[in-house]
């Protein structure tokens, strides 16, 4: 249960400490809101450990073997192209905490009017030796940008450590020409290894991989589908799973059979397609 003086829910914004339940109690403190469902970090018992300043905790030891950060995603973003592709073609996009210019690196290929935003002034600097377009260090502001200015905004991996989605994603809506698209992908608490620690309450199958410090947030399709749509965006598509372009050889040839059943269940990280009417 939290204490009175704790942060209300985002999404429902419920402030009643036993509207809130504990739902992983370790090295963070997260609980989910009994109301809308939503889990999230919170200061409330324990220690609040919400880490949201990015500026300077980036290293760029990386480019010392590899290209980018995490090599082992370009079929994953790769994928999230071709399917802005296919939804609205290549136009003005731009990336909000687009890291190390990955993803921008290709959408350049495809013939995308490339602009980038990163608060982490490393990161910012080597993205634009990546991508042709612009690359914005700074946070994300109504004012960085005028109302209208873009085809496409994506969030790759990025609203999980934001403590308001609501506000950044109105952001968005006010830089996105009418019509334009949203484009969010992050983890999901319906992952497998969420579904089987709600089940057994092993804390080792989240320790790893699910609970991460600087994650603020942990979505579920149907949160995530809330919270865009409460900022003013009409509901495309919700893509879950899709672990085929994240595995190789054999794993990747399961999953292209089991990925349909985790879409249609929803199970498995999330990738959300919304348009701005």
């Amino acid at each position: 249960m939290m204490k009175n003086n704790s942060r209300p829910c985002p999404l429902c914004g419920g402030k009643k400490p036993q509207n809130f339940k504990v739902f992983f109690d370790g090295f963070v403190k997260v609980y989910k809101c009994c109301t809308c469902g939503f889990v999230a970090q919170y200061p409330g018992p324990g220690q609040y450990t919400i880490e949201t300043n990015y500026e300077d905790s980036y290293s760029l030891d990386f480019t010392k073997k590899q290209e980018f950060m995490y090599p082992k995603r370009r079929a994953v973003l790769q994928d999230i192209v071709d399917r802005i592709i296919e939804n609205s073609g290549p136009g003005r996009i731009l990336d909000v905490g687009c890291g190390d210019g990955h993803f921008l690196h290709l959408c350049d290929k495809k013939g995308f009017e490339c602009n980038g935003l990163e608060y982490s002034k490393q990161l910012s600097s080597y993205a634009s030796t990546k991508v042709s377009g612009h690359i914005h260090q700074g946070k994300y502001e109504k004012s960085t940008y005028p109302e209208g200015s873009f085809d496409v905004i994506t969030f790759i991996q990025v609203l999980e450590h934001i403590p308001d989605p609501i506000s950044v994603l109105k952001i968005a809506h006010y830089h996105l020409r009418p019509g334009g698209l949203l484009v969010v992908e992050v983890p999901s608490v319906l992952a497998p290894h969420f579904l089987i620690y709600g089940v057994t309450k092993i804390k080792w199958f989240v320790t790893f991989k699910g609970i991460i410090k600087s994650h603020v947030n942990y979505f579920s399709p149907g949160t995530l589908t809330a919270f865009s749509e409460k900022a003013g965006f009409q509901t495309k598509e919700v893509i879950t799973g899709r672990w085929k372009y994240k595995y190789s050889g054999l794993l990747r040839v399961v999953a292209s059979f089991t990925d349909p059943l985790m879409n249609a269940t929803g199970i498995g990280g999330i990738l959300y397609f919304g348009v701005k009417q």
